[in-house]
């Protein structure tokens, strides 16, 4: 794992945080923000991808599985119930009741699988940050 993932691992974090918080952001800025989010993401697994193999390699995969999931039916939802992003195309989609209640279970669960994997690859990517500072010195002296 390189610094420079883990890095964007944390930024990839931070806009879902702002992209899973409608309250915080509102509902159109919630829209825009999630797709950007879903984009993000999508680019975190493309890089990512290699981290599937080791041990615990079936639970990384079955974990992965509930975020991909969860993450696709979360977007499709949420554009299917859009008040902002398909009006905006001149889009309208129908059946409300059937994909409000998808787009809130999807992302209940992909807040619980995204902690579960965040517990279980933290570690690591605070080894990463560490390894850098330790090699970093108290003086700033990083080797390029």
């Amino acid at each position: 794992m390189k610094r420079s993932h883990v890095l964007f691992d944390v930024a990839a974090l931070v806009v879902y945080l702002l992209a899973a918080n409608p309250a915080l952001t509102g509902i159109p800025l919630h829209e825009f923000i999630g797709l950007g989010a879903f984009i993000v993401v999508a680019a975190h697994v493309v890089v990512s991808a290699d981290g599937l193999g080791g041990r615990g390699r079936m639970g990384r995969l079955a974990l992965n599985a509930v975020l991909l999931l969860s993450l696709a039916a979360c977007v499709v939802s949420g554009v299917m119930v859009s008040g902002t992003v398909l009006p905006s195309m001149g889009l309208y989609a129908s059946g409300y009741h059937f994909w409000d209640p998808l787009h809130a279970v999807a992302a209940k669960v992909m807040l619980a699988a995204l902690l579960v994997h965040v517990v279980v690859r933290g570690p690591a990517a605070l080894a990463v940050l560490r390894r850098r500072k330790d090699l970093c010195g108290e003086g700033g002296d990083c080797p390029a």
